[in-house]
């Protein structure tokens, strides 16, 4: 009968901790995009293994104000949210895990949405 209880017992407090939300995770994979590098000329960006559920400044850019990143290609199995303006902040659009984004949409910061796989 203890076996039962205590076997109960533990399996409730599994299942009580796989339904706990867990920090910010990486994100397997990478992302692509051009920027204006030095003297404007497109230039390629990569973040390889993101933080999950955080905004990411895109970092060769995060102090040039009027520069953006473009032609978004995204390598991970997280679907990703980019956003227009600094702190993810603007209407944003969304590329699903594998997908590119519309060449011409300016980012400046992203989000990668968590994956259960």
């Amino acid at each position: 009968m203890r076996l039962r209880h205590t076997l109960g017992a533990a399996l409730g407090t599994l299942a009580l901790l796989a339904a706990t939300p867990t920090p910010a995770s990486a994100t397997a994979g990478y992302v692509t995009y051009l920027y204006d590098g030095i003297g404007g000329k497109p230039t390629f960006g990569k973040i390889t293994g993101p933080d999950s559920r955080v905004c990411i400044e895109i970092p060769e850019i995060e102090a040039k104000k009027g520069t953006d990143a473009w032609k978004f290609e995204n390598n991970t199995e997280s679907n990703v949210f980019l956003f227009p303006e600094d702190s993810c902040g603007g209407t944003h659009i969304e590329v699903r895990a594998g997908g590119k984004a519309d060449p011409k949409f300016k980012f400046r910061s992203v989000y990668f949405a968590h994956t259960n796989t």
